[in-house]
């Protein structure tokens, strides 16, 4: 788990009191992102569909335009963590910056493609997010190869949007930047080796750090491993039998850790940065308030985690401990 070490009063030196409002402010990270932006001092507005937990009560899946559009008025942020990849809520967020922490990539390239007037923020999580900053800063120049592999906990309990995320890569396949060749999500992989010669079995999946990356940088290829090893190898088999894995990854919660850890390699130095921790929903609530804060002033349409933050800033302001090693 990170630790906020930051001035509360501050932002980086700047004052930086913003009105937000939260999407799925009762979930596992929307709850966290809520907590950490009342604890630094910005006014948090919490919308959904439930009166007894949310300020501002909208369905918002089956409430129209205008209640959506009326609920994030006058707002400097809006931040969805519902769950909900309806481009219609980045687009009618008005003068507010749309920050979604969603690892979808054709939702994330639709959302950035046509920003509301207040611009889009994506890329806040762990992967991508965190990973996406780890990779900037580890790939030397363009002709450098990056391998990204993230660990989550096994055991970590997850909200219904998490599991239906997983369950939507079953089945799917998606076109390698580099070789343009067509990848199966989960089936296919791979040990990747990390600090100290430590080994462990990925899956190769289709994370969106290439948004961020592939277009003017080096070729990146994300990998996911859960924890448990057992769990990893269901994963692989739900991938191999999408008919049995949907309803497997619905019904079964795998036991484990709660540990989760970001590995990056860069294939043609060998060089690695490599964080871990405890609560992935903790941690990604961490990088998007660390985002958040980091992109206010900007006018730029579309940022991304690793335009606004760097792993120095991660570590002096926000004391997320990145390792270095070749």
């Amino acid at each position: 788990m990170f630790e906020v070490v930051v001035n509360l009063d501050e932002c980086n030196g700047r004052s930086c009191h913003m009105k937000i409002a939260v999407l799925g402010a009762n979930g596992a990270v929307g709850a966290r992102i809520v907590d950490k932006l009342r604890g630094r001092g910005h006014e948090v507005v919490r919308v959904g569909r439930n009166p007894d937990s949310n300020d501002v009560v909208v369905d918002l899946v089956r409430s129209g335009g205008e209640a959506y559009r009326e609920a994030v008025d006058g707002m400097d942020v809006v931040v969805n963590a519902s769950g909900i990849e309806d481009p219609a809520l980045a687009k009618d967020a008005g003068a507010a910056r749309f920050v979604d922490i969603s690892a979808t990539p054709r939702y994330l390239e639709t959302i950035m493609a046509a920003p509301a007037a207040g611009g889009v923020l994506t890329c806040v999580g762990l992967a991508p997010g965190l990973s996406t900053i780890m990779a900037t800063a580890l790939a030397a120049d363009s002709t450098d190869g990056v391998d990204i592999g993230l660990m989550l906990g096994a055991g970590e309990p997850h909200g219904r949007g998490s599991v239906e995320w997983t369950v939507g890569l079953l089945g799917t396949t998606f076109t390698d930047y580099a070789s343009g060749v067509r990848i199966r999500n989960l089936a296919r992989s791979r040990v990747l080796e990390g600090p100290h010669g430590s080994r462990k079995r990925y899956v190769r999946t289709n994370f969106p750090d290439h948004l961020a990356i592939d277009v003017d940088g080096p070729h990146v290829a994300n990998y996911l491993t859960l924890s448990s090893g057992p769990a990893t190898l269901a994963l692989r088999f739900a991938a191999l039998v999408p008919s049995l894995g949907r309803p497997m990854l619905r019904k079964v919660h795998p036991r484990g850790s709660d540990e989760w850890s970001v590995l990056v390699r860069n294939r043609n130095t060998g060089r690695w940065l490599y964080t871990s921790g405890h609560n992935q929903s903790e941690a990604t609530a961490t990088i998007t308030v660390a985002a958040i804060e980091a992109a206010q002033g900007r006018i730029d349409p579309v940022l991304l985690s690793c335009d606004v933050l760097d792993t120095n800033a991660l570590h002096a302001h926000w004391g997320i401990m990145i390792r270095a090693g070749r």
